[in-house]
């Protein structure tokens, strides 16, 4: 879902041109290789107050330092896509109000901004105000979005559950879109991005054989088998991307080879030893290389990459 600080360009006109940038001669050196420049944030966690500071950070200070490095890129990005927790803590009207005047110079630059939900969203006031009134809905409850370009396919899920309730649930239903949609696209490379942190399942089996008996709960979220399950069936699903946990941090699935990667946050850490910031996702036919843009240039994670290959080993 385009959020409306850019309203006047369509999701059809922008894809159209989307593809146009790929295509066309002599937009850019980047463009005449067949490549694609993302922009990847996660955690904003703003609030109302724009100079409100949380562990030692102003949320919207590290959101308004994004945006200006972003904005001064060489090759202008398709996207900015923001993994969950836009707002600070429920997901008051007031967060959202902020968030959207502090995306503006994204606006100006003619930079569509695609969100997700997370357990500090509040999905109704997230509605109203980062969603633009005739977009197409593909579920009642949850907002998904399919995303197409040249070169990938960007499937973005909901894992919002209860607001500022920590564990996350996509939910069987949003499981059968997610299924149906990679079916019929299976066409291009296929990235999934959601809020909350895949949970490694228990090497040991269910504490318990009892099927009326609910599965314990955890911090993160709570139908990963089921997601895992279903991105194992179609071999063009090469990552999985997520925040929540606000920290950077590449893993590969032993059983699917899907890399298991965790987007920083731009709000704050949970540790003044891990980065805030962003990620340049840059891709090229043959897969996609991820570049951690700390804030603290002198952190050692700065410029750190991890590349994901399209081909599966």
């Amino acid at each position: 879902m385009p959020v409306t600080v850019f309203p006047e360009l369509t999701r059809r006109h922008w894809l159209k041109g989307a593809a146009a940038a790929v295509l066309a001669p002599r937009l850019s050196p980047a463009a005449e290789r067949g490549s694609e420049t993302w922009v990847l944030f996660s955690d904003t966690h703003v609030a109302a107050d724009a100079a409100a500071v949380s562990r030692g950070h102003c949320m919207v200070e590290n959101l308004d330092r994004c945006i200006r490095q972003v904005t001064g890129l060489a090759q202008k990005p398709f996207g900015v896509l923001v993994n969950g927790d836009c707002a600070f803590k429920d997901g008051q009207q007031e967060d959202y109000a902020t968030l959207v005047k502090h995306l503006e110079p994204l606006r100006d630059h003619r930079i569509q901004v695609h969100a997700t939900l997370g357990n500090h969203d509040h999905r109704d006031h997230f509605r109203s105000a980062l969603t633009s009134p005739d977009d197409l809905r593909q579920m009642q409850e949850k907002h998904v979005e399919l995303l197409s370009s040249a070169l990938v396919n960007w499937l973005l899920l909901d894992s919002l559950d209860q607001t500022d309730h920590t564990p996350g649930l996509l939910g069987s239903a949003q499981l059968g879109w997610l299924d149906r949609t990679l079916r019929q696209h299976p066409d291009r490379p296929a990235v999934v991005m959601v809020h909350h942190n895949p949970v490694p399942s228990d090497p040991k089996g269910p504490a318990t054989a009892d099927p009326a008996k609910e599965k314990p709960k955890s911090p993160g979220l709570n139908d990963t088998e089921e997601l895992l399950r279903v991105l194992a069936s179609y071999p063009n699903v090469r990552a999985l991307l997520y925040g929540h946990t606000h920290t950077w941090r590449n893993t590969v699935d032993a059983k699917t080879g899907i890399h298991l990667i965790n987007l920083p946050p731009v709000g704050y850490p949970f540790s003044e030893d891990r980065p805030t910031g962003w990620v340049l996702a840059q891709i090229d036919k043959e897969g996609m290389t991820l570049e951690l843009h700390a804030l603290n240039p002198n952190h050692p994670q700065h410029k750190q990459t991890v590349r994901v290959d399209w081909m599966r080993a």
